[in-house]
C-alpha cells in the first residue's frame, strides 16, 4: 500500500506566524508571562511569612491580602478606559508603580509598624498598578490580532500567564524558604522572597519598555528601539 494520504487540512491551534506578524502580540505575550511570573509568587510567600513567621491565622492572613484586590478593582476598569489612548506607557507606569510599592513593602513590614498598616497599604497600591496592567495587556496585545484568530490568541495568551504563575510562584517560594532555613529569620526571608519577585517584575518592565519604544510616533513612524 501507498502512503497515506492527507484529506482534509485543519486550521491550526495557534498560527505562529501571527507572532512575526503581529509584533504587540508577541510583546504582550511576554510582558504577560513574566508579570504573572513576578508578581504571583508573593501572594504565597506573604501568606507562609504570616501564618509561620508572624502566628496569625488563615484568615487574618488572608483579610490583610485583600487590599491588593481592591486596588486592582479600582484601577482596572479606568486603565481599560485610557488604555486606547494612552498605549503601553500606561503598563510602563503600572509596573513601576508595582515594583516601587513591593520594594516600600519589604522595607517596612519588618521594622514593626503594625501589619495592617505596613502592609495594606503597599499592597493596595501595588494592586492599583496590576489592575493596570492585566487588562490593558490583554487589550493591546490583541488590538491588531485578526478576528479569526482572536480566540486561539487570547487562549494562547491565558496559557503563558498560567505558564508563568506556576513558575513564578516555585522560583519565590524557594527563595523564601532557603532563606528562612539559612538564616532563621523569617522577616530577612521575606525580604529575599520580595526581591525575587521584583528582579522578575523587571523582566516585564523591560518587556514594556521595548514595547513601547517600538510603537508608532504620532506621525506614523516607529519608535527607535535602540539608539
Amino acid at each position: 500500500m501507498g502512503a497515506p494520504r492527507r484529506t482534509t487540512r485543519g486550521a491550526p491551534l495557534l498560527d505562529v506566524s501571527l507572532l512575526r506578524r503581529t509584533p504587540g502580540y508577541a510583546s504582550g505575550v511576554t510582558i504577560g508571562a513574566l508579570y504573572f511570573t513576578g508578581f504571583t509568587g508573593v501572594f504565597l510567600v506573604l501568606s507562609v511569612f504570616l501564618q509561620e513567621g508572624r502566628g496569625l491565622t488563615a484568615l487574618q492572613a488572608g483579610l490583610l491580602l485583600c487590599s491588593f484586590a481592591v486596588g486592582s478593582a479600582v484601577a482596572s476598569p479606568i486603565a481599560g478606559r485610557v488604555v486606547d489612548r494612552v498605549g503601553r506607557v500606561l503598563t510602563v507606569g503600572a509596573l513601576l508603580v508595582m515594583l516601587g510599592a513591593l520594594v516600600t513593602l519589604a522595607l517596612v513590614v519588618p521594622v514593626g509598624l503594625p501589619l495592617w498598616l505596613a502592609m495594606s497599604v503597599p499592597l493596595l497600591v501595588a494592586g492599583a498598578g496590576g489592575g493596570a496592567v492585566v487588562s490593558p495587556n490583554m487589550t493591546l496585545s490583541l488590538a491588531d490580532v485578526p478576528t479569526r484568530m482572536g480566540g486561539a490568541a487570547g487562549g494562547a495568551l491565558q496559557t503563558g500567564q498560567r505558564i508563568g504563575a506556576a513558575i513564578g510562584a516555585a522560583v519565590t517560594m524557594t527563595a523564601y524558604q532557603v532563606a528562612v532555613e539559612r538564616l532563621d529569620d523569617p522577616d530577612v526571608a521575606l525580604r529575599w522572597g520580595i526581591g525575587t519577585s521584583a528582579a522578575l517584575l523587571l523582566a516585564a518592565l523591560a518587556a514594556a519598555v521595548w514595547s513601547w519604544r517600538a510603537e508608532p510616533h504620532p506621525g506614523g513612524e516607529p519608535a527607535e528601539v535602540t539608539r
